[in-house]
Order: C-alpha cells, then sequence, then structure tokens
C-alpha cells in the first residue's frame, strides 16, 4: 500500500522541504543528497493532479543546444540571447535562463490514477515579458519500476514527451528535435510531498519508447510541488510578474 497525496503525515512543516531548498541543493552541485532523496522516495497509489510550482536546472554540458538555436533562429522563432556569449558561458547562462522560461507542470485528473497526461508551464517566446502557456504536452504513468531510474526504491512517474506538439510553439519544436524523458519520485516536503525528478536525453522509437543515450547520465533536475501552499507561495514570492494562461478547468482524461 502506498500513501494518498493528502496524507497529513507527508507534510513536515517549517524547516522541511520545498522545490526552492531543493534547488539550492543543485546549485551547490549536492548531487549525492539529491540522489539519496530520489532512490529512497515514497510509494504513492495514484498520480499527482492539479498545477505544480516548479523550478530546476541542468547537469551538464548543454552545449549541443547551441546548434538547435542557430537553426530557429534562421526559421525566424527569434534568437537566443544565449548565441551572443561565449561558448565557455552558455552552461552557466542557461542555468539562469530555464528558471525564467519555465515554472512547473499540468496534470490532469484520470479515471484511471496511474494513466493521464499534462502540460508544461512553459513562455510563449524567448522574450522574457511574454506569457506563459500550457504546452510541451507529455503522457504519464505511475510505474512500480523502470530500468532509467534502477536504485529508486519506492514506485515513480515517468513522463514521456513522445508527441510534446500543441501547437508549432518554439519549446515544442525544440522538443521534437531533442528527445527528452522524465523520471519522478515523491519525498515528504513542508507543504506535503513533493517530486524530485530527472531527465535523460534520448531517442523515441515510431511506437513512443525511449531509450536513453546514457541511462547513467541525466541532464537535468527539476522539482515540483502540487500542493496548494507551494503554488501560492511561487506566486506571491517567485515569480515575475508575467501573465499566464491557465486551463479552467483543468481537461479529465477518459481513459
Amino acid at each position: 500500500m502506498g500513501y494518498e497525496h493528502d496524507d497529513p503525515s507527508l507534510r513536515t512543516g517549517e524547516g522541511g522541504l520545498t522545490v526552492w531548498t531543493l534547488l539550492k541543493m543543485l546549485q551547490e552541485k549536492r548531487y549525492d543528497q539529491l540522489n539519496r532523496l530520489f532512490d529512497h522516495g515514497l510509494t504513492m497509489n495514484s498520480l499527482p493532479v492539479g498545477i505544480a510550482a516548479g523550478t530546476g536546472g541542468t547537469t551538464l554540458d548543454m552545449t549541443f543546444l547551441f546548434p538547435w538555436a542557430v537553426a530557429f533562429a534562421d526559421l525566424g522563432y527569434g534568437r537566443w540571447p544565449m548565441m551572443d556569449i561565449g561558448i565557455d558561458l552558455i552552461n552557466e547562462y542557461v542555468s539562469w535562463f530555464v528558471p525564467k522560461l519555465w515554472r512547473g507542470k499540468i496534470f490532469f485528473p484520470s479515471n484511471n490514477k496511474r494513466v493521464s497526461e499534462g502540460r508544461n508551464r512553459v513562455r510563449k517566446s524567448v522574450d522574457l515579458f511574454s506569457p506563459f502557456v500550457p504546452m510541451v504536452k507529455f503522457t504519464t504513468k505511475l510505474l512500480d519500476h523502470h530500468p532509467v531510474a534502477s536504485g529508486a526504491k519506492s514506485n515513480l512517474v515517468i513522463l514521456n514527451y513522445a508527441d510534446p506538439q500543441t501547437k508549432r510553439y518554439w519549446v515544442e519544436l525544440i522538443a521534437t528535435a531533442v528527445h527528452l524523458y522524465d523520471v519522478q519520485v515523491a519525498v515528504k516536503g513542508k507543504y506535503g510531498p513533493i517530486f524530485i525528478g530527472k531527465t535523460w536525453l534520448g531517442k523515441y522509437d515510431d511506437a513512443g519508447e525511449f531509450t536513453a543515450h546514457d541511462p547513467n547520465k541525466i541532464i537535468a533536475y527539476y522539482f515540483l510541488d502540487f500542493n496548494e501552499a507551494a503554488v501560492k507561495e511561487q506566486r506571491e514570492h517567485h515569480l515575475d510578474g508575467s501573465a499566464e494562461e491557465v486551463l479552467d478547468p483543468i481537461p479529465h482524461v477518459h481513459n
């Protein structure tokens, strides 16, 4: 038996983990501590549902994105600021830039509480004054185990981006060309369960199955909190005032 998301024993209160304390651990390169939390997560009874406050960052050399930045600029989707800095500074820049483009995820409710879909909360363009919109769709499942995260002792949530496009948003074009796969586990947090996620780079086949280029190497960590108090904290203390399109109501997946 696993935990329900509203189980009060998962809420640690003041001094407990938040997505922002986890981000600080990532910025301080405390990878061993993050990996221990990931490997010893909580087994949950269902997928999370609703809007999640999110943050995260990269863990390795991101210069592989540079040719894609040039290609999309040539297609008229705007010039990335990172194209104007030295290649040696790209990783530092990406660590600063990504949180300004992405602020979390939305998981849709579904009949099957172990299978659903969702969207990412992403800026409409690279213009830092543009609004956030729900985009970069994913399918999601709650699994007992997965080979890319073989060290995890709990069950885990996978996010599959084999078909990410909702419209031809710039991030969705990148996600179509650069294949990513997310796996996340729940841990106890200040407001209730929060999720530590890892992102792998690899390739989707024609059936939508993902194979990591290197299962032992992730390219990013991300952190999600679906608790209302965390979303409120993000809105009041961690956002820049940019508008956001919301899904109201959040669609229900009939499966």
